[in-house]
């Protein structure tokens, strides 16, 4: 029990870690409206932070850049919700195991809320940019061509979410048997 305490608080520590860190890039890059924030100093230190648009979004980012859209603001900021969920659920996930509360409905409840998180991002993957280059069409008339763009990573995420989705489920059905269990003499 001490170990899986003691790894539950190390985890948490780097998700609320990476959340944060997630957070203020993700602030910073949009007050400053550039996806890459440079400092500098005389000592030779250098330091970065921002947004990229990568994965299977990137060639709608850079369509959006060619026509003088900032991809970060119609695509980069849609790309990091879905991780800002994940990370806000794995920490009340891990929240839970820091209690030493393993399979309650919670945790059930957790694994099911990030199966889904996982299924629509790969919803979102395929649509967005189609839908954020029909948008940009239908405000200022510039034709963009649609792009649908699924890469092997975005199949493997959706088969990710679908079996945490199931196993959600799964531990949702042994608590209820486990409770049923219990009122049997």
């Amino acid at each position: 029990m001490k170990k899986i305490t003691y790894m539950s608080n190390l985890i948490l520590a780097l998700l609320i870690l990476g959340l944060a860190i997630t957070l203020i890039s993700a602030t910073m890059v949009i007050l400053s409206n550039t996806p890459l924030l440079s400092y500098n100093s005389a000592s030779g230190t250098n330091m970065w932070i921002g947004l990229e648009v990568s994965g299977s979004w990137q060639h709608a980012a850079q369509r959006l850049s060619s026509n003088n859209y900032n991809p970060i603001l119609w695509l980069g900021i849609m790309q990091i919700l879905p991780l800002i969920c994940i990370n806000c659920i794995l920490i009340r996930l891990f929240r839970l195991y820091q209690q030493g509360v393993f399979f309650s409905v919670k945790n059930s409840q957790c694994f099911s809320w990030l199966g889904a998180i996982l299924v629509f991002q790969f919803v979102m993957v395929a649509i967005a940019p189609a839908l954020v280059f029909t948008i940009i069409t239908a405000i200022d008339g510039i034709e963009l061509k649609r792009v649908v763009s699924i890469s092997d990573t975005d199949i493997i995420s959706l088969i990710a979410g679908l079996i945490i989705f199931v196993i959600g489920w799964i531990m949702k059905q042994a608590h209820q048997l486990q409770q049923e269990q219990a009122l049997v003499i």
